[in-house]
């Protein structure tokens, strides 16, 4: 075998063994008794608590590779009258905040509640790539959970991206 066969032999081997190793992910289930939800993330996940003017923030979050994956559960002060427009308010300011375009909004069911899903895309600025966003937010009762993951549009697998925000589950 010629040495350059050899070489390139060996680079195939290291990028398919690369592949593999990297599809090893370890899915850990987040269970919230006190807001009675569940979630999947694809790495261990670190909370956060803040006091902030509408309520108590819980922010819970986890990166993995690229990818950014955030559970947000606001207990409101007073709870909200209508709160299919709170969760659509909440959708647009993040849009707002984000600088991003909605690309496709969509009603969210969980069993007997209702929100909203969209897909926000952040254009590309300088040498930050583009980014896609998908969040799902609905308000049940007093509090408002938030499921949320941001990745480069070039990297996003709405398979892998799908197993996250799909795992969200009230108790």
């Amino acid at each position: 075998m010629k040495r350059s066969e050899h070489i390139f032999l060996s680079l195939i081997l290291i990028f398919i063994s690369f592949g593999s190793f990297s599809q090893n992910v370890n899915w850990n289930t987040i269970t919230n008794y006190d807001k009675n939800c569940a979630i999947t993330f694809p790495t261990i996940p670190t909370e956060v608590f803040k006091n902030t003017s509408e309520g108590f923030k819980t922010t819970t979050y986890s990166q993995y590779g690229q990818s950014s994956y955030f559970l947000k559960i606001l207990t409101f002060k007073s709870e909200p009258s209508d709160k299919l427009a709170k969760a659509k308010k909440t959708l647009h300011a993040l849009v707002t905040k984000l600088k991003g375009k909605n690309t496709e909004e969509l009603e969210w069911v969980e069993g007997e509640h209702k929100g909203v899903k969209a897909v926000i895309v952040i254009p590309a600025s300088g040498d930050k790539p583009e980014i896609t966003v998908l969040c799902n937010i609905m308000v049940v009762g007093g509090i408002q959970y938030q499921i949320m993951m941001l990745t480069p549009t070039e990297i996003y697998d709405p398979n892998f991206d799908g197993i996250f925000m799909d795992s969200f589950r009230f108790l």
